[in-house]
């Protein structure tokens, strides 16, 4: 019998002897992320291996810039606000080594990933990494493609509000190859007459509503202080997230059209075209952006407030532009690579989460899920692998944006899947959960205002 090793060499020596050479092959060239525009900073990767990602990562206190000329004592990571970077490909394992420089301790939360739950930054998990000087390093597969952010979970609406934030890509090195990409992160903050960012709860209405600042920001600076440029004709993808303490941002583009391609779990299976997006505080969305003729391509949010009548009105205000000019570029379609198809899941039992508030006569105001604020045990235990329809009943007039940690979902009657989703005042809106992901998920709502105050609770999946 003849030994495959050995067989091997009698078919090179038989080939050669032919004159049959075969060619040689060159090897893929290996992957590199695209350009995003708009991150103040990129994490630089220390790692060779092509597939890991290892960074460092460290929350101190910086003076900031936020466009107007005024520096203000705000809490950065790595010194920039927002905070540099994450970026990997799917199916990289990631390393970040994170410092805590700030004076209180502090948790890294990685919104939207589906990660261990170790390593997801839950304070009733995680030890908070100590003030001052702790360490402490996240390790984690990325197992989806799309658009990402990453924030403190201890004292989440003061650490955030102060400039704890960042943003993260998952790419997928399938898409296609757009004129450019950008990232931007849209927030706001309350700022006093002078210089400083004012402390949280510093009001009752702060309280009910959710902390609204009085300055919108764009990657970091005062709207529309960011500006681009483009050609007429150009194809750019644009991730949008909302890392605002508790404002809805209700977006609209002009000099462009404006095509949804992804939601907080990536990509569509068909993406569709719309003329205002409504985006609740954590969720994000991917857009193409096709520019028109020379000009401005403008995305604007539409603020409610009062008039001088004193009745609500919706103001314009823009907080991000791309100047359009020169010569057109040439007219292409974007072709994605077909979607996997996902096998429908079949419900296999239901739920219902009530959302209200009640004036304790201790504690003061209370926001509860299920007649619940801060819980101890958690709300439900699922199997791994079930699906579960959440009828998420509000019943207070503020809306929730409701966050699930670890877990993607449907949102009924939407396309796409997500881990962030709007309940508005006295509506009730039913998502289907995938709960593939064991471990203890935070569940709460993401006006951060109204976490800290009781809506946070945790949901178990498997023993």
């Amino acid at each position: 019998m003849i030994q495959p090793v050995r067989f091997l060499v009698l078919a090179s020596l038989t080939l050669a002897a032919c004159g049959e050479v075969p060619p040689e092959v060159e090897p893929p060239a290996p992957w590199s992320a695209p350009v995003l525009l708009g991150p103040r900073a990129v994490l630089e990767d220390v790692n060779d291996d092509p597939d890991i990602v290892e960074v460092h990562l460290r929350a101190e206190f910086t003076d900031v810039d936020l466009g107007d000329g005024t520096l203000r004592p705000m809490m950065t990571y790595n010194g920039v606000y927002p905070g540099p970077l994450l970026q990997a490909k799917v199916g990289d394992e990631v390393i970040v080594h994170f410092e805590n420089q700030i004076w209180e301790p502090t948790t890294v939360h990685w919104h939207g990933l589906r990660i261990s739950d170790e390593m997801d930054g839950s304070p009733r998990i995680q030890e908070p990494v100590a003030a001052e000087g702790g360490v402490f390093t996240y390790r984690f597969v990325v197992p989806d493609a799309g658009s990402y952010w990453y924030h403190p979970h201890v004292r989440t609406n003061e650490q955030l509000e102060f400039g704890l934030v960042g943003p993260i890509v998952v790419h997928d090195p399938s898409d296609p190859v757009f004129d450019a990409e950008r990232y931007v992160v849209l927030d706001d903050i309350l700022i006093d007459g002078s210089r400083d960012v004012i402390a949280p709860f510093g009001s009752h209405p702060e309280m009910v509503h959710g902390r609204n600042g009085n300055v919108l920001l764009t990657n970091g600076r005062t709207s529309p202080a960011e500006t681009g440029a483009a050609r007429p004709g150009q194809v750019e993808r644009w991730r949008i997230v909302n890392t605002a303490n508790a404002r809805t941002m209700s977006l609209s583009l002009t000099g462009a059209t404006l095509r949804v391609v992804g939601t907080d779990a990536g990509r569509l299976d068909e993406p569709f075209e719309t003329d205002r997006l409504e985006l609740p505080v954590g969720q994000r969305y991917d857009v193409e952006v096709h520019h028109g003729a020379e000009g401005m391509t403008v995305l604007t949010s539409h603020v409610l407030g009062l008039n001088e009548a004193g009745e609500v009105e919706e103001f314009p205000i823009p907080v991000y532009e791309v100047a359009i000019a020169g010569e057109p570029a040439e007219a292409r379609e974007i072709v994605w690579a077909p979607a996997t198809t996902v096998d429908p899941r079949t419900v296999d039992e239901s739920v219902e989460l009530r959302f209200d508030a009640v004036d304790d006569p201790d504690l003061g105001l209370l926001w509860r899920i299920n007649e619940q604020a801060f819980p101890e045990e958690p709300l439900f235990t699922f199997p791994v692998g079930h699906t579960v329809t959440m009828s998420l009943a509000n019943l207070a007039g503020q809306e929730h944006p409701f966050h699930l940690h670890g877990q993607f979902f449907e949102v009924v009657g939407r396309p796409g899947l997500y881990d962030t989703v709007l309940v508005g005042g006295g509506e009730t809106v039913e998502i289907v959960a995938h709960l593939d992901n064991p471990g203890r998920w935070m569940a709460h709502c993401h006006i951060l205002e109204h976490a800290e105050l009781g809506m946070m609770a945790e949901i178990v999946i498997g023993e």
